[in-house]
């Protein structure tokens, strides 16, 4: 299934915003369309306004200096065969961004990490955190300047459809990359310690490993194969431990320029808390990150 319509959230926080650069890439890698968001927000800061003030007139200076903004952001893509569109309007970033995208029929969303500015945002999580909960549709949280392609891709699975969709979601994305799986087995370490303490030999607690190890690798390949995902030639790696922990150590070792999850979404409860994983991911991450529910 092809990619045809990307929505791509700017922040305009700073002069050179790497989400416009992987948007871009994406676009030309899968002659897709683009359409460049950005939401103003309906209160202004700094307390209260003069009388006087039409905020009306005000909110439309805002947004065309944002036009201004993205264009200068995009540079001059006269002479490419892009179709590019762009979008500024008022209201919270996360719904007006969930808004484009349904009208758009958008088949990705690319954004930034962002960053908690107030402590409803602590509370509640980022515009990101807030996206990547409600949408049905693939996320890229673009957390690096590079705007190659991507070359090495590693999705970390277990036995769920999320991990499967994220396999997919994957492969969507970057068809050309060396792809890799990557699984991480919880161990509770005091339950090992009290293995110890019991007697247990530590070749005994080491085969018990392996054999946790070796049962993971055959309920993988046997739920994507059941699937229509043999991905036969495909590395699964397993690493033992905290499942975020290992991931994001994973990946800033230089390994992987794209990690990909799923998040057992769709229901009220996954709008409401955004998986531990998945949360520190996105804010912890050595590469970008592309999840999918």
């Amino acid at each position: 299934m092809s990619i045809n319509t990307i929505v791509a959230a700017l922040a305009l926080e700073t002069d050179n915003d790497p989400v416009a650069g992987r948007a871009l890439q994406l676009a030309r890698q899968h002659a897709a369309r683009l359409v460049f968001v950005h939401a103003v927000e309906d209160t202004p800061p700094g307390g209260d306004l003069p009388v006087s003030l039409d905020v009306s007139a005000l909110h439309a200076i805002v947004k065309r200096n944002a036009v201004d903004r993205i264009r200068q952001l995009t540079g001059n893509l006269g002479s490419e065969a892009l179709v590019v569109d762009i979008v500024v309007e008022t209201g919270k970033p996360y719904q007006v961004i969930d808004e484009i995208v349904q009208r758009e029929g958008a088949d990705l969303i690319v954004i930034g990490p962002g960053k908690a500015k107030n402590m409803r945002e602590k509370v509640f999580g980022s515009t990101a955190d807030r996206v990547v909960r409600t949408a049905r549709e693939p996320i890229l949280v673009v957390r690096t300047s590079v705007a190659n392609p991507y070359r090495h891709t590693t999705v970390a699975v277990d036995f769920s459809a999320a991990s499967r969709a994220a396999v997919k979601a994957a492969l969507r994305l970057a068809p050309d990359a060396v792809i890799e799986l990557i699984h991480a087995i919880e161990t509770p370490l005091a339950f090992e310690q009290a293995m110890l303490r019991a007697g247990t030999p530590q070749k005994e607690i080491d085969r018990y490993r392996r054999a946790r190890a070796s049962e993971a690798r055959q309920q993988i390949s046997a739920s994507l194969e059941e699937h229509d995902l043999p991905l036969i030639q495909t590395k699964l790696r397993i690493v033992h431990g905290d499942a975020a922990q290992a991931l994001v150590r994973f990946t800033r070792r230089g390994r992987t320029d794209l990690m990909a999850l799923g998040t057992h979404g769709g229901n009220a409860l996954s709008q409401l808390l955004l998986g531990s994983v998945a949360r520190h991911m996105l804010h912890a991450a050595g590469c970008d990150v592309l999840v999918s529910a």
